[in-house]
């Protein structure tokens, strides 16, 4: 089943454990590949970018496409 962009953007996120991270506002993609290259997730009130693991600018991470587990009603990230 094709997953188009648009239909997963507004999705939450949640970390390996099931916990919510924030919202998927934007996603880049390898050209060369067609694989997703980055998240872009606004995280959660509560939730300092600044502890996550990941490049943030203000409440904006970047999350590599590497640490994606699966896409479905949810992002769930291995991480």
């Amino acid at each position: 089943m094709a997953i188009f962009g648009r239909e997963i953007l507004g999705n939450t996120v949640v970390d390996r454990t099931g916990a919510p991270m924030g919202v998927l506002t934007d996603m880049h993609f390898d050209l060369n590949t067609g694989l997703i290259s980055e998240l872009l997730v606004e995280v959660e009130a509560d939730l300092d970018p600044a502890v996550l693991p990941f490049d943030h600018v203000g409440r904006t991470v970047k999350i590599p496409g590497t640490a994606v587990a699966r896409i479905a009603e949810k992002i769930h990230l291995n991480t």
